[in-house]
């Protein structure tokens, strides 16, 4: 079996949250992409959603 890449396992995670009745906004998707693909760590993106809050 192929691994699943990192694109897949973020559709397979928006389509289950679609199935539970949870919509997810495309800033959210962006934020995911940004931390799969390094682009940004938990920690830095935490500040600036806090820091976009204020």
């Amino acid at each position: 079996m192929a691994p699943v890449t990192k694109e897949e396992a973020l559709k397979n995670a928006l389509v289950s949250s679609a199935m539970e009745g949870f919509s997810v906004s495309p800033e959210v998707v962006r934020n995911c992409r940004r931390l799969l693909n390094g682009e940004v760590d938990v920690d830095t993106l935490v500040k600036e959603l806090l820091e976009q809050k204020q």
